[in-house]
């Protein structure tokens, strides 16, 4: 991948535009042999290794982990023998982690931090992200989804500006290199861009051609927060799809102009978000479609294209994390604005 395949991060750093996502929200994972596994188990984790080798041997500089993935270890011990083997070196790597909603109080952030750098067994990560703008209280037993005995989920109101606060802290003492957002909205980011001394550097949203949140993207770009999207192909294989969600790897449009490009509809889709300078990170637990997957920078839309692509949204959402609706930091109900756009400028 050439040099341009980056971008440009306000603290100097280079983010790819092709990472490797690591989160197989399926019950079951597939082996680098094409064999289910359940989720979880330890060949589960296995995968997890031999997918993020199989990665970087096929040129993704990008692995994008989280604590709440549970497969950190895994995924670490396979940048560490990819760097042993010479393949690429630590500084080659950029590796994003992210706080997870048990760990939104300012005084978890930091331990939540280095725990992950040491079951990743790294020094550093390159982007640090709170995971979500909601929290969930802290059991302190690593629970991720903590429930009372009526199973509801424990919500906890810690403010995410707050939680800011403390990943601030985390750069200014060399733990991450940089700090961002996953899954706010454009009133909660300004917030955050309001109060914070450190800006975000990237914000992690879904984003692909039936929900392409221009507002949002526009707003990111005009601030200088990098983008990365995520479930860019709509999630077809999550567990709490409906029967009647729409499937975008099987769109007329994209499939037609999969065959105009001699490319797959994936390939497609993951060029539309790059050309726009949005890195994607795609999961795959496919050794064939990782490799597909980097096979994107070989052609060029033209603007037509990206226009029959720009009018296939629908503002779909495929994870729109319905058991934390009654939080109040759910970001996706649209509310009225506290102030007019104009400031915002």
């Amino acid at each position: 991948m050439a040099a341009s395949s980056a971008i440009k991060l306000y603290n100097g750093a280079k983010l790819p535009l092709l990472g490797l996502g690591t989160y197989w929200r399926v019950p079951y994972a597939y082996t680098m042999g094409g064999k289910l596994l359940p989720l979880k188990s330890e060949e589960y984790k296995k995968t997890a290794y031999e997918c993020t080798k199989a990665a970087i041997s096929a040129g993704y500089r990008h692995i994008d982990t989280a604590y709440a993935y549970e497969n950190e270890e895994e995924v670490g011990r396979a940048i560490k023998d990819k760097i042993l083997d010479k393949t690429v070196k630590r500084e080659d790597m950029f590796i994003t982690g992210k706080l997870w909603a048990t760990h939104h109080h300012p005084e978890d952030v930091r331990p939540a931090a280095l725990n992950s750098l040491k079951t990743l067994g790294l020094d550093y990560l390159d982007m640090y992200l709170i995971h979500t703008p909601w929290a969930f209280r802290n059991p302190g037993d690593g629970t991720l989804f903590p429930r009372d005995k009526e199973g509801n989920l424990f919500f906890d109101d810690t403010d995410y500006t707050i939680t800011w606060k403390a990943m601030e802290s985390l750069v200014e003492d060399g733990v991450v290199k940089g700090i961002g957002l996953s899954n706010f909205n454009m009133e909660q980011t300004h917030r955050v861009i309001k109060k914070c001394h450190i800006q975000p550097g990237v914000m992690q949203m879904e984003l692909h051609p039936y929900l392409s949140q221009e507002e949002l993207v526009k707003f990111c770009k005009d601030h200088k927060i990098a983008i990365t999207a995520f479930s860019s192909f709509g999630a077809p294989d999550s567990p709490i799809r409906k029967d009647d969600d729409p499937r975008l790897l099987n769109d007329g449009e994209i499939k037609a102009l999969a065959e105009t490009y001699e490319k797959s509809p994936a390939q497609i889709i993951l060029r539309y978000l790059v050309q726009q300078r949005i890195s994607v990170v795609p999961k795959s637990s496919n050794p064939d479609r990782i490799k597909e997957n980097t096979e994107i920078f070989d052609f060029k839309l033209s603007d037509d294209d990206m226009t029959r692509l720009d009018v296939l949204n629908k503002n779909w959402r495929a994870l729109r994390y319905e058991s934390v609706k009654a939080h109040k930091f759910y970001p996706f109900i649209k509310k009225p604005s506290a102030e007019p756009m104009a400031a915002r400028a």
